[in-house]
């Protein structure tokens, strides 16, 4: 059950296109801020967690937003992909609110899609793909940083951008399946009367006449 999650939620583009993107912003600043970033990151699992009603409630007057998980993945994508495209002077305050967030969907995320009965192992093998993601990007970056990253990094937060949108406006404009009308309901007796029914009854009952007609009447 675990394994089933971790390669259909944990390992989900929905879950890792978002990490990926925040990677790539811990890229681009300075490596005293990645510890931050980090921080920030596993503190905001941890305040998903145990705020997670909250969210739940906030979010329920939202259309379409129940069935798509409370739309968590448009908005880690939103959250990342602004991250990447902002200006560089503000990427000094803005990514411990940006991590936080993306770290608090990813809290909400895991413990809805959560297969057992509220296992720590599932909150802590969530937290330690989304480190994992932050880690590898965020450290891989620094240590082959090239001059073209920041314009790619911009890019790539159109995308992300992009992709939160589609996904959030598809979620609220899909409209809720229509069920099919009931059929009408039954007289009381009237399935048990039609079953003994004879399929033509007036014949039957002109048969039943004649050979009335022909019997003899005894005296």
């Amino acid at each position: 059950m675990t394994s089933w999650w971790i390669f259909n939620s944990g390992l989900s583009l929905e879950r890792v296109i978002p990490l990926a993107g925040l990677g790539v912003a811990i890229a681009l600043v300075r490596s005293r801020h990645v510890v931050v970033a980090l921080a920030t990151f596993l503190l905001g699992v941890m305040l998903g967690i145990v705020f997670q009603d909250h969210f739940l409630a906030l979010m329920a007057a939202v259309p379409g937003a129940t069935t798509h998980l409370f739309l968590t993945g448009p908005v880690s994508a939103l959250a990342s992909g602004l991250l990447l495209i902002m200006p560089a002077r503000l990427r000094l305050w803005v990514p411990p609110l940006a991590t936080t967030l993306i770290g608090a969907m990813l809290g909400v995320a895991t413990t809805l899609t959560d297969p057992t009965l509220h296992d720590p192992a599932i909150s802590l093998i969530a937290t330690l793909i989304g480190s994992w993601i932050l880690a590898a990007i965020g450290l891989s970056g620094h240590a082959f940083r090239q001059s073209w990253f920041p314009i790619a990094a911009r890019i790539l937060g159109s995308w992300l951008i992009a992709i939160g949108l589609l996904l959030g406006g598809a979620a609220v404009a899909a409209r809720p399946p229509v069920l099919a009308p009931l059929p009408p309901p039954v007289a009381e007796g009237g399935a048990n009367a039609r079953r003994f029914e004879t399929p033509f009854p007036r014949v039957d009952r002109q048969g039943d006449r004649s050979r009335s007609a022909a019997r003899p009447v005894l005296p």
